[in-house]
């Protein structure tokens, strides 16, 4: 889809890319089929996709196109529209409009994919929900800010590792897949952008019913970053939070825990 025809729709609708709600959308066609591949590559059909901030449907449709199934969540009611009308008759896609963070994930069972351009406004806030539950998705594949992108890949020592680190850490392999320039959006947003994937580790380091502690846990050690860990969370050695491995906030949580 190109700025052109993003333009057209939005004029022709009376919309236009809202602020608040960070609103970009990839124009890229190439860059949109890469998307595509990166999140279906590898992994048996048939496929079942969340779509996250579906925008005007370019992921969504080529998505349809390789015959996935597609429930996407879309909090603009505008765009809801454009979107109901885009994909009527469309029996594998189904529609959801509402705030993304207050969503609920679905059972492992069916093996889901969640594949988004993740609002900037939201990506943090949203991912960290995720981590909390360690939502039942076989694959991740979002489209962010790089800064984001950078804080959860960060290692120990690093200015970028902090709580959004170890949570996503303790659940997930994360992976910064490519780099985006602000062109390849309209409007042209003020930062790069990446595409990370996050796939499940094998082994759980915090089960499901202790994520939502551990994440706490995990945050309020962040809160201060140059304040030694002993004076916050009643760790015996004084060491800076950013200085611990995701294994070690694994140990001193449950030490603490006993």
């Amino acid at each position: 889809m190109s700025i052109r025809e993003i333009r057209e729709i939005l004029a022709r609708e009376g919309l236009r890319p809202l602020r608040r709600l960070g609103q970009n959308f990839l124009h890229d066609r190439n860059m949109a089929r890469w998307i595509v591949d990166s999140a279906l590559g590898g992994l048996s059909f048939p496929w079942h996709i969340w779509e996250v901030g579906p925008g005007l449907g370019v992921l969504t449709q080529l998505l349809l196109g390789k015959g996935a199934e597609v429930r996407a969540i879309e909090i603009d009611r505008g765009l809801a529209g454009i979107l109901r009308d885009r994909f009527r008759g469309e029996d594998r896609f189904h529609l959801f409009e509402g705030d993304v963070l207050r969503a609920e994930w679905p059972e492992p069972a069916l093996d889901w994919v969640l594949v988004g351009n993740l609002p900037y406004s939201i990506s943090g806030p949203f991912l960290a929900s995720l981590f909390r539950r360690r939502a039942s998705f076989r694959r991740i594949v979002v489209t962010l800010q790089l800064e984001v992108a950078e804080r959860l890949v960060a290692t120990p020592g690093h200015s970028s590792f902090g709580s959004l680190s170890v949570m996503g850490q303790t659940s997930f392999r994360i992976e910064i897949r490519k780099r985006l320039p602000p062109s390849v959006f309209y409007p042209m947003p003020k930062v790069d952008s990446a595409v990370v994937c996050l796939e499940p580790l094998e082994t759980v380091l915090v089960s499901g019913e202790d994520r939502e502690g551990f994440c706490a846990f995990v945050r309020r050690g962040f809160l201060h970053r140059r304040k030694c860990l002993g004076k916050k969370l009643g760790y015996e050695e004084r060491r800076r939070p950013e200085e611990l491995g995701v294994d070690e906030w694994v140990e001193i949580w449950q030490s603490l825990r006993g």
